[in-house]
């Protein structure tokens, strides 16, 4: 776990140590000790920490440099699948039309 990376985008999400705690179930003591280093978090609470930060846990574990969290097709809205579809197909006007519509 990289902890200067999870004090940095919780600082950034303005939350406290407190609230991140309370939003994943541990104490406060433990982001804390997370943060410093001095323990690592096991793969369940990396999971949640990732979820609750908006980040992916690759860059939590300092294995990616990409803090975007991977996105599956169920989490695409009905307009990103039809830009997507157009896309695929090179369709790029019909892409364009269906962003713009949607605006």
């Amino acid at each position: 776990m990289r902890g200067d990376r999870l004090k940095a985008i919780r600082e950034r999400k303005g939350l406290t140590q407190e609230e991140l705690a309370a939003r994943i179930g541990v104490g406060t003591q433990q982001i804390w000790r997370w943060e410093s280093g001095s323990t690592t978090p096991a793969s369940n609470f990396v999971a949640d920490l990732a979820r609750e930060l908006s980040v992916s846990s690759d860059y939590l574990l300092g294995i990616s440099d990409d803090p975007t969290p991977s996105i599956g097709e169920d989490d695409l809205t009905d307009i990103e699948h039809k830009v997507i579809s157009a896309m695929r197909l090179g369709e790029k006007l019909k892409a364009i039309k269906a962003i713009v519509e949607s605006a």
